[in-house]
């Protein structure tokens, strides 16, 4: 196991310890550090979810680049402001990317915190030379009426809607079990600031400005194979992006990177040197 790797892992599993044991002052910025050499790979968690999903990715990437891991506000040991919106939170990562590297990365976000890649991508674009989205969607996938419904719904049950939202986020109910649990050790107040954010944000005006080049990687469950050529997931994820690459990874659930990890990195890799990454990825539509 490479050096830099294993004092990573043994980084993070003392924070571990230390989060479930004692007090841990929360610190500014974001970024775990990086290891790893050759071109830059920032990878972004998503909602209630930790740097540790990204792991398996990290090290099959850290073959052949360097891989900076950086944590959400309010996630681990990453301080969460007394507010939060979408543009503060890409404020700090433009600040945890700026700490760790001097030139332009391929950014990589899951879920919620590929929304906030995106918003670095588009209020920095000389920082981000490549921008992949992991199950994102950047508009919202409901309208204001179950916007309301599902915040009222955490206010009066948290635990048992947060177990129904990550039940259906797992591959299988295990699965879906164990990240519930992981999401339910973080702060509820910082949590409902972060579904607010993923359930409201539109940025399918906003996206058309982006200058990077676009991978969207989506879940067989996500993108069910209904039809040939069927785009409505697509349009859904990427509005008034025709230039977006998608591709559709088989046997996944929504955290495509616990479920595919050496799939998702040869993805990115394919992407980053301008190849289809359509080749190796089954069941594209």
């Amino acid at each position: 196991m490479p050096r830099h790797f294993a004092t990573l892992l043994f980084t993070l599993a003392a924070v571990a310890l230390l989060a479930a044991r004692v007090p841990v002052a929360p610190q500014r910025t974001t970024a775990l550090g990086a290891f790893g050499s050759g071109p830059t790979v920032v990878l972004v968690h998503g909602l209630g979810s930790s740097v540790a999903h990204w792991l398996p990715v990290a090290r099959d990437l850290a073959r052949d680049h360097r891989v900076v891991l950086v944590e959400l506000p309010g996630h681990g040991l990453a301080a969460m402001p007394g507010e939060l919106s979408l543009d503060d939170a890409a404020s700090r990562l433009d600040e945890a990317i700026r700490s760790e590297c001097d030139g332009p990365v391929v950014l990589v976000g899951h879920s919620v915190g590929g929304l906030v890649a995106a918003a670095e991508a588009l209020r920095d674009p000389d920082r981000v030379r490549a921008l992949v989205l992991v199950e994102t969607a950047l508009r919202p996938q409901m309208d204001s009426q179950a916007q309301a419904g599902l915040l009222a719904a955490l206010d009066r049950d948290y635990r048992g809607t947060l177990r129904v939202c990550y039940g259906a986020f797992g591959h299988d109910s295990a699965q879906g079990a164990a990240l519930c649990a992981e999401a339910s050790r973080l702060d509820p107040a910082a949590m409902k600031v972060w579904i607010r954010i993923a359930v409201t944000t539109d940025m399918s005006r906003r996206i058309t400005g982006l200058r990077a080049p676009l991978l969207v990687v989506l879940s067989s469950r996500s993108w069910p194979q209904a039809r040939p050529g069927a785009r409505a997931p697509i349009r859904s994820a990427t509005p008034r992006v025709p230039a977006a690459t998608p591709v559709r990874i088989e046997r996944t659930g929504h955290f495509v990177m616990l479920d595919r990890p050496s799939l998702l990195a040869d993805v990115i890799r394919h992407f980053e040197h301008g190849e289809r990454p359509q080749a190796i990825a089954a069941g594209i539509r």
